[in-house]
């Protein structure tokens, strides 16, 4: 399976928790005041039974809207512990009427991203570029265009 070679080893980072959820939503919403209630949602340090160490990770979910030249743009982020929780965010969060749900997510060490027929590397790289920016740990984000 092709999406299965995109599966990397990458190190754990240890950030800040508020700071990591502050980076995240700066990149996911540029405007604060376009985000939703939801958007609110802080970070927290978590244990995991597969990493000994404590990873930060969001405690609800994020989301934001935004219009770029015409172009309808949500992104959607929440905590995930394992792949099924992943499969299942997307499946829950996608919409089929959208011209592309492009998604990206990191498991501790294990991630993977889906430009959804965008050019490639021009949707899903640069999402999960920014999960790792933002420091967050055990997370899927979800933009919808």
């Amino acid at each position: 399976m092709a999406a299965a070679s995109r599966l990397r080893s990458i190190p754990l980072l240890l950030p800040r928790p508020d700071a990591a959820a502050a980076a995240l939503h700066r990149s996911l919403c540029a405007s604060p005041s376009r985000a939703s209630a939801s958007a609110q949602a802080m970070s927290t340090p978590s244990a995991s039974s597969s990493t000994p160490s404590p990873y930060t990770t969001l405690q609800g979910r994020v989301r934001c809207e935004r219009e770029i030249k015409k172009s309808k743009f949500i992104a959607i982020a929440a905590s995930v512990p394992n792949e099924r929780a992943v499969m299942a965010f997307l499946d829950e969060v996608k919409d089929t009427r959208a011209t592309h749900n492009c998604w990206a997510y990191k498991l501790g060490e294990q991630f993977r991203y889906n430009d959804d027929g965008e050019p490639s590397s021009t949707a899903g790289k640069p999402i999960y570029s920014a999960i790792i920016s933002s420091g967050i740990d055990m997370v899927m984000v979800v933009v919808i265009r």
